[in-house]
């Protein structure tokens, strides 16, 4: 009953759900499985109208630029095979994920006359990772970004500042007396706390460019790429009163009169390639130190130092 010529093995592609489609060397479908139709949503007479768009070509990528050429006919049957994870287009209007893979199909005699294409979708995998790269960039505790992320973020914004030399602003709020708060309050309170100050950030950090972080334990970050100092300016000097005003109660904070404030750290900067301005250290270790200053005069204020250059 399993000997090769009792198989059926059309009967066997059906039922796999690894799409299948064949192709001639010139582009034309001889065949497409039921597991491709049910991947892309197209039924055999229509998927030939869509080949010539089927790869999405985001950014540079070999194997999504061998794939297109076998798909439009225009592939070197001698040439290099694609094998990769790659983006691909559907009828149902969104991107999908596959791994493909190529098989060049010879005849007895060795010469080549089809290709097959296997598409094995990957969307779960991917969702997966997805999942765990947020993990990586997110607090726990308030769903803003963590300090990997911010660091990460701000190194990407500060290369783009370069290159454009345009203003980036940083703002680092410290909260006054936060350890204080958790231990007379408990740990519920100070959580309660850290996430009503995260909102607030949250709420600030409106752009899509725009990174609300927890840097710290009690320390948040605000990373303003194209901001100007007269935004930097407004917006620090909005979250001291902000916070302020979210009343929580902080009993031994005498710079707030019994509850919670924060001490605001702001510097603006235009990227030079010169110096030592071509680290996003600088405009970081300004922030920081406005912050520190702040923090020394008693807290509930606003530091800033706008127009940063080093030339």
């Amino acid at each position: 009953m399993l000997h090769p010529s009792s198989i059926d093995f059309e009967t066997l592609v059906k039922l796999s759900n690894d799409a299948i489609v064949l192709l001639s060397l010139g582009g034309d479908p001889a065949f497409l499985s039921p597991a491709a139709e049910r991947l892309f949503g197209w039924n055999a007479d229509k998927f030939a109208d869509h080949l010539s768009d089927l790869v999405y070509m985001g950014s540079p990528n070999t194997d999504a630029e061998l794939l297109q050429g076998i798909l439009s006919g225009s592939a070197d049957p001698q040439g290099p095979l694609p094998h990769a994870d790659l983006q691909l287009r559907s009828a149902f209007g969104s991107l999908i994920w596959a791994e493909v893979s190529v098989h060049l199909l010879e005849t007895a005699t060795g010469e080549p006359y089809a290709f097959a294409v296997y598409f094995r979708s990957i969307a779960k995998r991917k969702d997966l990772e997805n999942q765990l790269e947020a993990a990586t960039q997110t607090d726990p505790l308030t769903g803003l970004f963590n300090r990997r992320a911010f660091e990460d973020s701000l190194k990407r914004e500060w290369a783009i500042a370069l290159r454009e030399r345009t203003h980036t602003s940083l703002i680092k709020v410290s909260l006054d007396r936060f350890d204080a708060l958790a231990e007379h309050l408990g740990p519920s309170a100070a959580e309660d706390c850290l996430n009503k100050v995260a909102s607030t950030l949250q709420e600030t950090a409106r752009r899509p460019a725009d990174i609300a972080a927890r840097t710290a334990t009690s320390e948040f970050s605000l990373l303003l790429p194209r901001t100007h100092e007269m935004g930097a300016e407004t917006i620090s000097a909005y979250l001291q009163v902000a916070i302020q005003d979210l009343a929580i109660p902080n009993p031994d904070n005498t710079a707030g009169n019994g509850i919670m404030t924060a001490s605001v750290g702001a510097a603006c900067a235009v990227a030079e390639q010169t110096g030592v301005s071509e680290s996003s250290e600088f405009i970081l270790a300004a922030a920081e130190n406005c912050v520190f200053q702040a923090r020394q005069e008693g807290g509930n204020r606003v530091k800033t130092v706008m127009n940063v250059l080093s030339r």
